[in-house]
């Protein structure tokens, strides 16, 4: 079976397009490519928007230091809030820049991605299988995976096993029948990322229970 190499190219495992997971809208993908497009300069205008609020709240915090304790509260809040969005764009500004590849363990990568998802996994690889990948983009493209196969609800769990193949392994995400509507975009992307940051590929099976995704190991 021939690997897929466009968002739109996304297949099961006999070559034919994925029944449960169609080919992404051209307008959807339109959109993805425009908001992507925008994304250096977004980043510089958001992380400087939010240098100015961090001082003027650092200015706050001075100005209340002894003063009513619920004002005080509410701008150490602020603060919090402040930084987690400042460590979001930091993690959006790594996944637009070109990965080099890294060894690392692959069930740890899965971990983070399905911490990344709030997805819950049973079995998975043993630890010491070791993939070379660019990291924080298949993070982000097996989190995408993940969550698509989890589908939809609370405390979601998925069922993960994992198959040595010459010079590979398989992992098969045994999917959820509960779909949430962007799943064909999250696979979409997955799939794409996989093939160009792990040398690997993403495809589902015929009935559709199944997402399979190979990478190459060493």
């Amino acid at each position: 079976m021939t690997a897929p190499l466009l968002p739109g190219d996304h297949v099961d495992e006999t070559g034919a397009p994925c029944a449960r997971h169609p080919a992404i809208d051209p307008a959807n993908l339109y959109q993805l490519a425009m908001v992507g497009s925008r994304g250096p300069a977004f980043h510089h205008d958001c992380a400087s928007k939010l240098q100015g609020l961090v001082m003027a709240l650092d200015e706050l915090t001075e100005l209340t230091e002894h003063g009513d304790p619920q004002l005080i509260s509410a701008v150490e809040a602020a603060l919090e809030a402040s930084r987690e969005l400042n460590a979001l764009l930091n993690l959006n500004r790594t996944l637009t820049r070109p990965a080099a590849r890294t060894a690392i363990a692959l069930d740890e990568l899965l971990t983070r991605a399905a911490e990344r998802a709030g997805v819950t996994l049973r079995g998975g690889p043993p630890a010491e299988v070791m993939v070379s990948v660019g990291v924080a983009p298949m993070t982000h493209a097996l989190s995408l995976a993940i969550d698509a196969a989890a589908g939809t609800g609370r405390s979601r769990t998925l069922q993960v096993t994992a198959t040595p193949v010459p010079g590979a392994i398989e992992l098969v995400l045994h999917s959820s029948p509960l779909q949430a509507p962007t799943a064909g975009e999250a696979v979409a992307i997955a799939g794409f990322v996989i093939v160009r940051d792990g040398g690997g590929r993403l495809w589902c099976t015929v009935s559709g229970d199944q997402m399979v995704i190979r990478l190459p190991v060493g």
